[in-house]
């Protein structure tokens, strides 16, 4: 699979983010809502649906909360940081992968929601415990970059079914350090063909989603965005002392839909305070208190994810 950098439009797309970053926000954002949200709707149709609530798609566990990142937009970098330092037992991660095992559950296990992973000194050791007791999910790790080198990479190949590198930055150009890697990876193709890995080029300054009225830098409340959201039917939240969240836009951990400690994983995902934030979702965000203000949109990457699952079981 080698290496591919995304650009989001390229040069100029990206010169407009950096020097017109609100207008493009304003524009941007109900556009992919207009565009993703009959396919979003069928699909939370299907899903409501079924007798017996299907299984979340994704799983995405936080094994610490922290973030070494300068990102404006972001309510988790290092200088708009409020949360409570939490760092997840090896306890209580290999108590969730059994229960994964256990269950026969199969998906994408994403090794973050707000944070730095490789902060988390034990990340390549989770990955291998994953890779071990569940060899048929798959493993992604979304990433500012920073901690990475070559060698490092290397390290990553027989764990990790996908690596996003984030290179925010001020500047049109990679990271020198990524820059390496970027070459290596294309001179050493063979090394990496188990393995996708993309590096997107990112302003740091960027205006992006208001993260539910959570983003540093954009005060502006949503009004435009009423389409129904995705992540609800398809993602389980798990923070570092093992509460759920209802999405990663709980960028300060203030929801809570359940406590891995206490309660398995498929009782969570199906009990009552779920159900009813689904409901009211199929109705438009708007209907569901802590969604008012949001206006992410997933751009389909969910939507291609579940198509490709779909297919394999077919």
């Amino acid at each position: 699979m080698s290496v591919k950098i995304k650009n989001f439009g390229g040069r100029l797309l990206w010169f407009a983010r950096k020097y017109r970053s609100d207008w493009v926000s304003s524009v941007s954002f109900p556009l992919v809502a207009a565009l993703r949200t009959p396919k979003i709707n069928a699909f939370i149709d299907r899903f409501l649906q079924k007798e017996e609530t299907p299984d979340f798609q994704f799983l995405m566990l936080e094994t610490v909360n922290r973030c070494n990142g300068k990102c404006s937009f972001c309510p988790a970098n290092v200088r708009d940081e409020k949360r409570e330092y939490k760092r997840m037992t090896e306890e209580l991660f290999s108590r969730i992968i059994d229960e994964l095992v256990e269950i026969r559950w199969t998906g994408t296990i994403f090794l973050q929601v707000n944070n730095e992973p490789f902060l988390d000194k034990r990340i390549l050791e989770f990955a291998g415990e994953i890779r071990r007791k569940k060899p048929e999910c798959r493993i992604c790790i979304i990433t500012n970059g920073t901690m990475l080198n070559v060698e490092k990479l290397r390290t990553l190949v027989p764990l990790v079914d996908e690596l996003v590198i984030n290179d925010y930055s001020e500047h049109y150009r990679l990271a020198d350090h990524l820059e390496e890697i970027y070459r290596y990876v294309k001179e050493n193709p063979a090394e990496f063909e188990q393995m996708e890995i993309s590096i997107s080029r990112r302003y740091s300054g960027e205006i992006l989603a208001t993260r539910a009225g959570n983003a540093p830098n954009k005060p502006k409340k949503n009004n435009r965005v009423k389409a129904p959201c995705i992540y609800p039917f398809t993602d389980l939240i798990i923070f570092p002392d093992g509460q759920v969240g209802m999405c990663c836009n709980d960028c300060f951990e203030v929801t809570a839909f359940g406590d891995v400690t206490r309660d398995r994983l498929r009782d969570i995902w199906r009990n009552e305070k779920f159900t009813e934030l689904r409901k009211a979702m199929r109705q438009g965000r708007e209907h569901y208190p802590f969604c008012v203000e949001c206006d992410v949109v997933d751009a389909g990457s969910r939507e291609k994810i579940i198509a490709a699952q779909e297919a394999r079981r077919a």
